[in-house]
Order: C-alpha cells, then structure tokens, then sequence
C-alpha cells in the first residue's frame, strides 16, 4: 500500500475546504419566507466549508454564523402583503405577467438603492453572485460589476424564462408552463394552450420586462456597458428546486442542476413540548394544516372558518392548525391552533399521516422526503401544478382554494385518512426521491465551488445561451428548407400544369385534323 497517498488523500479531504476560499455574494431579496428557508442551508453550508459569504435578504440571521455576513434590505417588505393579495385576484394571463414584472422592477429597485447595497458595489469585491434568478434581471449586472461568476438558483424548477438564461430546450409538447397548472400529461387543447402561453410568455420578457430592468441598469450601474440581454445570458451555473419524483423526465444541461429539497437534509428534531404532548393526547392519527407563509389562515372569512371548525369538530382525528392569532373562537378541543410549526419535523412524526396544504414548492417537498400525503389546497403560482403532478403520482387530491366545498372537504379528508392507497403512493414516492447518489445540499455546494475552481466553468455554458429564438430552435434554417420545398413543389406543379395544357392542345390539334 502506498502510505504516502493515503495520507494525501486524507489530508486533501480534511483541508479542501480551507483551500481557494471565495468571498461569495448572495441575493435573496424575495421576501418570501420559504424563498430564504430553501437556501439559508446552502449559504451556511458554502460559509462552514470556509467561504466567506454575504447575504443580501430581508431574513437576517438571528445568531451569528461563522463566516457569514448579512446585508438587512427591510426595503423589500413593502407592499408585499399587498402583493400577496392582489396576486391572488383572477386577470387575463398578460396582465399577470406584468403584474409579477412590475412588481420584481420595484424590489430590484429598492436593492440596488439600499444604502448598504451601494457601499458593497463601491468598496468591495466578490469572487462569485448567487441569486435568485426569477424576475431580477437588473441584478445579474452585479457579477459583471465585480468580473465574477454568475450562479442562479430558482425556487420553483425551470419555466420558459429560466431555460432561456441557460440555452436549454423544453420541448412544449410535455413541458407545461409553471403557472398554468398541467402536468407533463396534458391533452391536445391543453397543449395549444400551453404553446400560447408560454410564447406569450417570451414575448413579454422582450417588450416589457428587459426593456424596464435596461433601463434600472442604465440608471444605477452606467459604467456597465454590455447590453442587459448579454448579462442575463452570463449564467455559470443554475440550481433548480426540482426533481424528477417531484415533477417529470426532462432535459437539462450540464450546468442545470436538480437539488429539489436540498432545504431537507437534517435529522427530526424532538417536537416542543406542546405540540408532542396534545399529539399524545390521542391514540388516533394526526392531520396538519397549514398553507404556508403568505397565505394567512386568520384572514378567511367567518363564513369559511365556520365551515372548517364544524368539520374539523366531527372528526376522530388531532389536527394541528397552523392559525396566526392566538384566538380562534369555536376551536374544538381536537384541534390545535399554532403561527408557526417546525413542519420537517412535524412531518417525521409518525403519527401525522395527512397534510393539508397549498402546495407550494417546500411543502411538496418535505411532504415527499417525510412520506405524506396531501390534500391540496392550490392558491396561485406553481401550486397547482405541484399538486396536480401529487394527485397524477398518487399520494394526493386537489380542492379549488377558492369555492372550497364543506362536503367535498369533508370527504376528502375521510377519503385521504381511511384509503391506505395515498399513504403508500406517498412512501412510494419517497422511496424514489431518497434514491440518489448525493444529497442535494451536497450537491448544490459540490458545482457552487466547481465554478470556482474553474473560474467560471464556461465550458459547461451552452451556445444557444447567446443566440435569439429564431436562431435556437433553426426557424432561420428550418425556414428557408420549407420555402425552398415550397417553391421546388409550387415549380413541379407549375411545369406540370404547363405540361398537360401542352398535351391537351396537341391532343385537341389530332383530333380537328381528324375529323
């Protein structure tokens, strides 16, 4: 045995981490709870493993963190809660898009204008930009203002917006656009619809989004001379919240990178004394409902929340609810009310054997990685379609959020907690996604410090990142092959029209010199 390798080797595992550390860059400004929670272990992973990393967010870290700095941009709370009202009241799909543009134009504004945020474009320099790369276009110039890498990560997977940053192709005939709710499985209208959306979609990235983030960069970063299109189109990397038991078989690229539920990688934690207690209180299962961070449980109706409690008052069950007011008047004694749960390792417990919920990305997530099923509650956004792809799999069913029906509720819940085939779709599923070579944190941080290594790693960045639509899917190439074999087929026909008149003429000409 070569000892002299052993210990190399040993020496390079132990120390590799303190070796070529960066000073890393990152940009969360979302503020969405679960847009930060789906990273924070990411960035505290690349700082433990010596890097030294900023944080611009509007979730600063209660405790310090070794190596770990935050930036406090409080800008971005504002108008949020009206956002996440007017987001969700129903209107045509363009005005929608600009809905979500507009509003990303003003957080990225307000980033950029952060006093805090100026001194680091001013005073420092950075190895590598992390960023949440949905609607923050402006904020891609950051990596060529510090001549650093660019790695994007996206909450929610890839949609038409994101492959076109990346140069991937996403065949429109089994990948539905994020918002409109399909599956991979979609029928013949589903699909002429999906086709229309998604070029929708395109087109007003290039008539009304790019055009406004140019001009956010012309104002606040003039000394930035390449054309907005060219920085947007820089991605070293890109980490996607996705996974094939998550969703469906598709294409990526090498330097698109499945790490969905890479929020998920601690062991359970032993529930607070409260919660474990009234779940011991019964020897029947455990139900949670929550709908996440935006949408507020206090904030339904006294019509809606009538209907819930009589419902949740017949049941057998336990049900812990996350309510954010201490009060909840009518509460049966078999529920228990809460603003906030530590769902991962509420989810671990044995005893919870439904999930009541929006759907949203993470939950669907931690209900996959823990084995639950759900019953959907899909609000806006990606919700739909993730637990549309859960009813598909098998370990879900799906209730419209807003015209929920007291009986269809009812027996839903009865359905999900009698029928033993969600449960084992569930574990099914699970399964699956525990199934994979490398945990995704592992991963995530694994091709973060592979950009370092190679400065960029730009040969993993794919041609069609630089070209236009028409270029990327050959309509220039493709289109002029069809009107030449148009032309070639309209100049056969021509010649043989011209050549059956002549056989005609000659024919009649025989005949009158025959009679």
């Amino acid at each position: 045995m070569n000892y002299t390798l052993v210990i190399y080797h040993l020496l390079l595992v132990v120390f590799a981490p303190l070796v070529n550390c960066a000073k890393i860059l990152a940009i969360y400004p979302i503020p969405s709870p679960s847009h930060y929670i789906l990273v924070q272990p990411y960035l505290k992973l690349l700082a433990s493993r010596g890097h030294e990393v900023t944080s611009i967010s509007g979730f600063p870290q209660k405790k310090n963190v070794t190596n770990f700095r935050d930036v406090f941009v409080k800008e971005v709370f504002e108008e949020y809660d009206e956002m996440i009202s007017d987001f969700q009241k129903p209107r045509n799909k363009w005005a929608d898009m600009k809905f979500i543009s507009d509003y990303c134009a003003k957080l990225t504004e307000r980033v950029i204008k952060n006093q805090q945020v100026q001194n680091l474009l001013k005073y420092e320099h950075f190895d590598l930009v992390v960023i949440e790369a949905v609607y923050m276009d402006a904020l891609y110039s950051f990596a060529r203002h510090f001549h650093a890498p660019l790695v994007g990560s996206s909450s929610f997977g890839t949609d038409p917006i994101i492959d076109e940053l990346m140069g991937n192709m996403s065949p429109f005939s089994y990948t539905p656009l994020v918002t409109i709710g399909y599956t991979d499985r979609m029928t013949y209208a589903q699909r002429m619809r999906n086709v229309i959306y998604q070029l929708l979609e395109l087109l007003h990235v290039r008539l009304v989004h790019v055009p406004r983030h140019r001009e956010l960069v012309a104002k606040y970063l003039p000394h930035i001379k390449e054309d907005l299109w060219e920085l947007r189109t820089n991605f070293s990397l890109m980490l996607l919240n996705e996974h094939f038991s998550l969703s469906f078989p598709r294409p990526f690229l090498p330097n698109m990178i499945e790490v969905g539920g890479m929020q998920c990688f601690h062991q359970p934690q032993p529930l607070p004394q409260d919660i474990q207690q009234f779940i011991n209180s019964s020897s029947d299962d455990v139900i949670y409902f929550s709908l996440g961070s935006n949408v507020k449980s206090k904030d339904f109706s006294p019509e809606r929340l009538s209907m819930i409690i009589n419902i949740f008052k017949k049941l057998p069950y336990k049900i812990l609810w996350k309510f954010e007011n201490p009060h909840l008047p009518g509460k049966p004694v078999n529920v228990f009310i809460k603003d906030w749960f530590p769902q991962p390792d509420l989810l671990a417990h044995p005893r919870v054997k439904l999930f009541i919920s929006h759907g949203g990305l993470l939950s669907t997530s931690e209900a996959i990685y823990h084995g639950k099923p759900m019953l959907g509650l899909p609000v806006f956004y990606d919700q739909m379609k993730n637990i549309n792809r859960a009813k598909e799999a098998g370990f879900a069913l799906a209730l419209d959020f807003f015209n929920l029906d007291g009986d269809k509720f009812e027996s839903s819940i009865w359905e999900m907690m009698t029928n033993g085939k969600y449960f084992q779709k569930a574990k099914e599923t699970s399964r699956i996604y525990h199934d994979q070579p490398v945990k995704p944190l592992d991963l995530a941080v694994f091709w973060t410090e592979y950009v370092l290594r190679h400065r960029g790693a730009v040969h993993l960045q794919n041609p069609a990142q630089k070209m236009n639509f028409i270029q990327k899917h050959s309509i220039d190439t493709v289109g002029v092959l069809i009107v030449l074999v148009s032309l070639l087929l309209g100049g056969i026909v021509w010649l043989a029209v011209r050549i059956l008149k002549i056989v005609l003429s000659l024919s009649n000409v025989q005949k009158e010199k025959i009679n």
